[in-house]
């Protein structure tokens, strides 16, 4: 077989889309592209089976709609796979009907919203197929013998819309091979705050963790912390390391330091074997493990991100986010101090947000003073808890959901509205980039990055103005 992987092109009007990451969007305050890095699991997975693969990233090469087509049409693919998300499901549905009338290709959804709303895709989209869930098996087993019985599938059969059992999360992720590298746009892969160009690695899938808006672990990958053997990570990083001109790696678990021992394990292979490597991951923004954070410094981690989310406790209580807010400043306190670039991300909007809690998380992110900082209001995807709550409690503003966009918020409260939300996130950058205290920190960055920092700086001019 045939089988095409796409990272779909958007309409010219719509811009450059960034699917691959926990708040897809069409636009950010400042610009940035991912790697697909589920999507080139599958199309590993796919090709060792002995199928056919391609694999287009029509956003990381800037290609527009017309010149993939013609792409596809070259390729005539049996199946074409795309990755979706919530915002870009239209957009992504007018594409694959285009593929429709000029080829016999299948098409197949996957990504966290057909995950979520697998029958309503089905009904709304030119979509045969869509994938729940982690995907690598079941998009297998639906290529080799079809949708019936198959798990992890809901697909059509003539007028009816078919939904299979789900399939169990894969437990032996060393089972999977390497993602298929090869065959993506590495060096067209950015991030501002990283080393380009870049890549994603997993060291597991899952997060134990409960926050009520994640996306990732509540519809895709689970809440168990599921680990691949420390020896297979680094056997990755070393390929990595060998076959790409890469500046960086950022491990996109959820929470790489979820499990410290695991942690360990992987630096001490990572020195074991001489490896020298910029890398940067997510850890909780309460992490005070100075034994830990040494030992990832001195392996080659340059970079945290962490959620910090609110400066108001209760906040983080209704979120679930399992913080005490003294703690965290303790653990910025203590990544900085060992000389990390730090990433702080803030949300505004969640259950009891109110005009006073979001200027108490500005004046924290300022108190805390991050290396970077990014602030966003919070997106209720189908299938997380908090959408269910906006949902039940009718503070939704639409159903359209190519508005569900991480800089623009589609619900409202009682006492703040979505326009004061907007304008929240607007001010958050002003009071925090644009003031005295940042200076020291702003120039240390721009002599890092120039040509980064000035476009940086650009983008959140004309953002907040």
């Amino acid at each position: 077989m045939k089988i095409l992987f796409a990272n779909p092109p958007t309409f010219e009007k719509e811009g450059r889309f960034n699917r691959p990451v926990r708040f897809p969007t069409f636009n950010y305050a400042t610009p940035v592209i991912h790697p697909p890095l589920f999507l080139a699991y599958a199309a590993s997975y796919i090709r060792s089976k002995g199928h056919n693969v391609t694999f287009i990233d029509a956003q990381a090469e800037a290609q527009n709609v017309g010149s993939f087509l013609n792409k596809v049409k070259k390729i005539n693919p049996d199946f074409t796979v795309f990755e979706t998300s919530t915002p870009s499901l239209e957009s992504d549905s007018k594409v694959s009907s285009m593929i429709r009338k000029s080829t016999d290709s299948k098409i197949i959804f996957v990504g966290t919203h057909v995950s979520a709303l697998p029958e309503e895709t089905l009904r709304t989209t030119s979509a045969d197929a869509v994938v729940m869930r982690e995907y690598e098996l079941s998009l297998e087993n639906f290529i080799r013998k079809g949708g019936k019985n198959t798990k992890g599938i809901c697909y059509k059969e003539g007028k009816d819309i078919i939904r299979n059992m789900p399939r169990e999360l894969i437990e032996d992720l060393d089972s999977l091979p390497f993602p298929a590298r090869d065959i993506l746009p590495n060096y067209r892969y950015f991030d501002p705050i990283l080393k380009n160009p870049f890549t994603f690695i997993l060291a597991g899938r899952g997060c134990p963790h409960r926050c009520i808006f994640c996306n990732w672990p509540q519809v895709m990958t689970g809440r168990k912390y599921r680990f691949r053997n420390p020896k297979k990570i680094v056997d990755e990083l070393e390929e990595i390391s060998d076959n790409y001109n890469l500046s960086s790696i950022l491990f996109n678990d959820d929470t790489f330091t979820a499990n410290r021992e695991h942690v360990l394990d992987v630096c001490d292979e990572i020195e074991k074997r001489n490896l020298k490597l910029d890398w940067a991951c997510y850890t909780r923004a309460d992490n005070e493990d100075k034994e830990m954070l040494k030992r990832m410094k001195e392996t080659g981690c340059f970079l945290l991100k962490v959620g910090v989310e609110s400066g108001n406790q209760q906040i983080l209580q209704n979120m679930k986010k399992g913080y005490v807010l003294s703690n965290v400043r303790k653990g910025i306190s203590t990544m900085k101090s060992l000389g990390f670039h730090l990433h702080g991300t803030f949300v505004f909007g969640l259950p009891g947000e109110t005009m006073g809690t979001i200027k108490q998380t500005i004046e924290f992110a300022k108190e805390t003073s991050p290396t970077t900082v990014q602030f966003s209001t919070a997106v209720p995807y189908p299938g997380t808890e908090f959408y269910n709550y906006l949902k039940k409690n009718n503070f939704l503003n639409t159903n359209d959901w190519k508005e569900y966009v991480p800089l623009n918020p589609v619900f409202s409260y009682k006492n703040l509205s979505s326009e004061q939300l907007k304008q929240s996130v607007k001010t958050a950058y002003r009071d925090y980039y644009f003031r005295c205290g940042y200076v020291k920190t702003g120039v240390k960055e721009f002599f890092i990055q120039p040509i980064v920092m000035l476009n940086n700086i650009r983008k959140l001019i004309s953002f907040i103005t």
